[in-house]
Parts: C-alpha cells; sequence; structure tokens
C-alpha cells in the first residue's frame, strides 16, 4: 500500500516508522508472546503506544498484566457488561491515535475478530500501515485480504 497521507514528505518517510500496538487479550490470551510482540514490533520503528484490552478484574490475572505492564504495555480495562466491548474499545481508541497522529504510522492489532473488517480500511484511509496477528484456526479470512501485512502470532519470531 503507498502511503497517500497528505502530510508525508520525503523527510518523515526516511524518518523510523511510528509504531502502535492494540491488543485484543480476549482473543488472544497469550502473555508468554509479549515479549516476542515487542521484538517484532521495534524490528518495524520506533514504538510509541502498547495497549493490551481485556477485562483485568475478572479472574486471576495478576501475573499476565504484571507481564504486560513490565513491558511498558497499558492494560487496559474493559468489563463484560457488553457483548464485544473489548473489541469496541479497542477499535475506537485505535482509530482516535490515527485520527489524530498526523505523521506516518504503523498498526500492529492482535486480533482475528471480523470488527477488524472495519478498523483496517478506517486506519488505511488515514494514510497508515495496518498488521494483523491472529491465532490460526481463529482468524477471520478476510483479514488476510484488508491488512497490509497478516502474521499468525506464532509465526512473529520467523518474521524478524
Amino acid at each position: 500500500m503507498t502511503d497517500n497521507h497528505p502530510t508525508s514528505n520525503p523527510s518523515t518517510e526516511q524518518q523510523q516508522a511510528l509504531v502502535s500496538i492494540y491488543w485484543d487479550y480476549q482473543n488472544i490470551p497469550n502473555a508468554k508472546q509479549a515479549n516476542n510482540l515487542l521484538l517484532f514490533a521495534n524490528s518495524l520503528g520506533y514504538v510509541v503506544n502498547r495497549k493490551v484490552y481485556d477485562n483485568w478484574q475478572q479472574g486471576n490475572k495478576d501475573s499476565q498484566k504484571r507481564t504486560f505492564v513490565n513491558l511498558g504495555f497499558e492494560c487496559v480495562n474493559v468489563p463484560h457488561s457488553i457483548k464485544n466491548a473489548a473489541d469496541f474499545s479497542l477499535s475506537i481508541d485505535c482509530y482516535g491515535e490515527a485520527t489524530s497522529s498526523l505523521y506516518p504510522h504503523l498498526f500492529i492489532v492482535l486480533s482475528g475478530d471480523g470488527y477488524c473488517e472495519i478498523l483496517i480500511p478506517k486506519l488505511q484511509n488515514k494514510g497508515k500501515k495496518v498488521i494483523i496477528l491472529a491465532r490460526q484456526g481463529n482468524e477471520r479470512k478476510s483479514l488476510k485480504k484488508l491488512a497490509d501485512k497478516f502474521y499468525f502470532v506464532d509465526e512473529i519470531l520467523n518474521s524478524i
């Protein structure tokens, strides 16, 4: 995909890419992959934002949350009072960042859910690139075609 963002110019395109990570932990509940994800993201540019969404007060998630916090993630608590609440919260935050950022930007979204079918084109229309990471067997097939790049979470290290 070419960057059609009106403010991009040769000097900003030559700079290191800004990378934001948005993780739907309800969809990909594997905190052990967090360090691999950061290695992957850092190989693509400078990580400016990292958020992980779940109902952190439900169940025993203290060790997972601690893993994320130690790696600099913001753990966004999303109570389950509404179906797909984490999906909605992630999408709103991600699109809000894309709308307010004037620079070329790369978004890594960890999810295989269908709501990404709406989010991806919205980000791309803002001149942003989108990488989707999903669990094998738990991904919406259309996401492979929509995203600029698509990987399965277990393949992250191979792509660095």
